[in-house]
């Protein structure tokens, strides 16, 4: 599930409603509420003030929200990212969303400590599966992968907020629900804070440049945070392909490859079937097949072709998962190809096949 966009995260702040202004009388900087300027420039001049991994240990249930879009030669773009976790129920989601121009493309995952998941296409819901489930915090997980591998596509949820102290900053609280939004402008942006509590936790910030570029970060926790797994929807097949490419030795076609690294969502071996496809487009058909928890398979056809069919579970755990290696040969000729028939979602992980449902 992935596109590639570049966006600057340049950012703006739209401005909180239901907020009152209350006047603050002279008081310990600290102490006040709203905070002066000088006590908010204070807090954020700590760049661990506004930590996600910290607020994850403090909060049960917690989700973070970014969108990240720009505007560059009248092309819209924009990064939308949505992790949460609910560690009682042990269930997390992670949903994405990327626009460019008129095209969008989002999904969403809700996965835990349970066989069953939830995978989000658009606004269509299906059940996955997971074999092998294993409960982990998200924000923990994205951390250690952003640290592994600083270049890739994670969550953009590191903000240093020294970057932003020093600021003359306006500042209003409502009492009743211990909401702070405090405001300020500089040269090149706008910047608009919420923090919430005593002591104050920065629960929002919003960053813009002028009309074309922002980002807002938003941090909800405790019953704003709802996480569950539909039942009684339609079943996504599992998300191993196996690969199109071959090499001819002599009068034998053979495929061979392994499952991807990173496949995180096991299946049992014999919920697969591994498939010999002769013809393309329409006229594409199965004409051998092998479950993979058979491990061995050869068949000859009536024509005098013959078709084997190899899986090996390389790590030995009893599931489809990354590494294991599959392998097909055949004598067949004309158009040929392989494809993986999932038996639990009746349905094709991809292929000539999967294009005629």
């Amino acid at each position: 599930m992935r596109v590639l966009l570049t966006v600057s995260f340049v950012i703006i702040a739209s401005c909180f409603s239901g907020c009152l202004e209350v006047e603050s009388d002279d008081c310990p900087e600290m102490d006040c509420f709203p905070l002066t300027s000088d006590a908010l420039n204070e807090i954020l001049s700590d760049p661990n003030s506004f930590d996600v991994l910290e607020y994850s240990g403090m909060f049960d249930r917690m989700r973070v929200e970014t969108t990240s879009s720009s505007t560059v030669q009248g092309q819209f773009g924009e990064v939308y990212w949505s992790v949460a976790k609910d560690d009682s129920s042990q269930l997390r989601s992670v949903a994405t969303r990327v626009t460019l121009g008129t095209y969008s493309m989002n999904n969403e995952v809700i996965e835990g400590s349970t066989t069953t998941t939830n995978i989000r296409i658009g606004n269509v819901w299906f059940e996955g599966r997971d074999e092998a489930p294993q409960y982990s915090d998200p924000f923990v997980e994205f951390a250690e992968l952003a640290n592994s591998d600083p270049s890739g596509e994670w969550p953009p949820f590191g903000f240093d907020t020294s970057k932003i102290s020093g600021m003359d900053w306006r500042i209003t609280g409502d009492d009743s629900s211990t909401q702070q939004v405090a405001s300020a402008t500089n040269t090149t942006h706008t910047i608009v804070l919420e923090l919430i509590g005593n002591p104050p936790l920065i629960t929002s910030i919003e960053t813009y440049a002028g009309d074309e570029e922002q980002f807002v970060m938003t941090v909800s926790t405790g019953d704003e945070v709802s996480l569950e797994l539909l039942e009684g929807i339609d079943r996504a097949p599992l998300g191993f392909s196996p690969d199109s490419s071959f090499l001819v030795d002599g009068e034998v076609t053979q495929w061979a490859g392994s499952v991807q690294s990173g496949f995180a969502t096991e299946s049992a071996p014999s919920d697969l079937e591994i498939h010999g496809i002769i013809g393309l487009g329409e006229n594409a058909s199965s004409v051998s097949s092998m479950r993979l928890d058979s491990g061995l398979h050869n068949v000859s056809l009536d024509d005098g072709s013959w078709w084997e069919f190899v899986w090996s579970d390389q790590d030995s755990d009893g599931l489809v998962s990354s590494g294991d290696i599959y392998a097909v040969r055949t004598n067949s000729t004309g158009d040929m190809g392989i494809a993986i028939y999932d038996l639990w979602a009746d349905d094709w992980t991809g292929g000539p096949l999967a294009s005629q449902e």
